[in-house]
């Protein structure tokens, strides 16, 4: 039985996650589809649109069968952790036989020799890494023209340096070197993007196709689930977003959380914010300086900015100062590595999947928090994380009578009949 693992963010389900999943179903000869998917706050550092059991039914109508959650641990780091937690998760699930991604390139032969090199890291890679980084070029610059000139540099031949600025194609770089990180026989492939772009800001009414950046900005721009989103994600996901909208539980927007943030920055003292994960070079010091004369979450990202600090690694940054997210917390999840199989959602036919991954999994599979919380681990430690996203992501609903906590302890995974 072939079972393809997809990893995703769902932010919300539009049409090309569904062409994704069919695709993928068809080109691996699966039999069912598993998604590991993001919960209330995302690799970009933004609070998903909305809570992750809404997402995970929009998947599962979606022709998803089984919605794993990827921990918050992971979820709203960069590229290279969120690709290992999600490949480490599908990894241990012991049933995954495929892992099926969309790239710019549409050839995973071609994202290869960059995979091996970020995975081995040669001496003479990581000093032209060092040497971009110094020149005040963010990371991810720095990294794409470091594979360049090292690939360049060793005669490796049919590599367009073009590839490692594309943002799915870094991605896709990045679930390769975690393939091999984690000496998984789990086949990777690849399906070659189409129509919207990644970073497409408009929905065009003559494509079906948009990119999940242009409906956020619709819902965003418009204030509501207007006939424009319609067309482009299916029927079943906008009947959950309307509902969801109604119920008053969403949509959420980075701007949500600029109280709750504000509060901190005025409250806690610099040391306390240079404890938070990726913090560095007295960058406390500026922020909290900035944020003293900031209207919003989006005019202090404005001027913060920097070309080694992009708008998204301080979108996470200041995530992790929302989260506690602390650079002791950060070691003690990358040690201990994803410790659980959390169920959001599930299709019919994943329930007995989902048998069989208790079965296999190396890890234990959870549907009910509490018995897991209540243990002294890195299990619960990593658990208790994602409740406290859950916890203050409610805090952003636009209704005021929704937010009380716990509901990880609440709200059952989806299912359908």
């Amino acid at each position: 039985m072939n079972v393809v693992g997809i990893i995703t963010e769902h932010n919300p389900f539009h049409n090309g996650h569904l062409y994704h999943v069919e695709k993928a179903r068809v080109q691996c000869d699966a039999d069912l589809v598993v998604s590991v998917m993001s919960g209330h706050f995302l690799q970009r550092g933004e609070p998903a649109l909305f809570n992750k059991w809404a997402r995970a039914k929009m998947a599962v109508l979606g022709g998803v069968d089984l919605v794993i959650e990827l921990p918050t641990a992971f979820s709203v780091r960069s590229a290279s952790s969120f690709a290992l937690g999600a490949v480490s998760i599908l990894n241990s699930m012991r049933v995954v036989t495929h892992l099926c991604f969309g790239t710019e390139s549409g050839n995973v032969d071609s994202l290869w020799p960059a995979a091996r090199l970020l995975f081995n890291e040669p001496a003479l890679f990581k000093a032209l890494l060092r040497q971009l980084i110094d020149t005040g070029i963010s990371y991810p610059a720095a990294r794409a023209g470091a594979i360049t000139r090292y690939l360049a540099d060793t005669a490796s031949v049919g590599i367009s340096p073009e590839i490692y600025a594309a943002p799915n194609n870094i991605l896709g770089i990045e679930y390769l070197k975690s393939l091999l990180k984690v000496k998984s026989d789990i086949r990777p492939t690849t399906i070659k993007r189409f129509a919207a772009g990644y970073h497409d800001m408009n929905i065009d009414s003559n494509v079906m196709i948009a990119s999940a950046t242009s409906i956020r900005e619709e819902l965003q721009d418009k204030g509501a689930i207007t006939e424009a989103v319609g067309p482009v994600v299916p029927e079943a996901s906008f009947e959950v977003m309307k509902q969801e909208t109604l119920a008053a539980r969403g949509p959420v927007f980075i701007r949500d959380y600029s109280k709750m943030l504000f509060y901190l920055l005025r409250s806690l003292p610099p040391e306390q914010i240079a404890e938070m994960y990726d913090v560095s070079e007295g960058l406390e010091n500026r922020i909290m300086e900035i944020s003293r004369s900031a209207d919003s979450v989006q005019d202090l990202l404005s001027k913060l900015k920097t070309k080694r600090y992009t708008r998204t690694r301080l979108q996470r940054i200041l995530s992790y100062i929302l989260l506690g997210y602390t650079k002791s917390l950060a070691e003690s999840f990358d040690l201990a590595g994803p410790r659980y199989i959390r169920v959001l959602g599930l299709s019919s036919a994943g329930r007995s999947l989902l048998k069989k991954v208790k079965k296999e999994a190396d890890i234990p599979v959870i549907t009910r928090t509490s018995p897991f919380l209540s243990q002294n681990d890195d299990t619960a430690l990593m658990l208790k994380f994602d409740v406290k996203a859950t916890d203050i992501y409610t805090l952003m609903y636009p209704g005021q009578s929704i937010t009380r906590q716990g509901l990880d302890c609440k709200v059952m995974p989806y299912v359908t009949n």
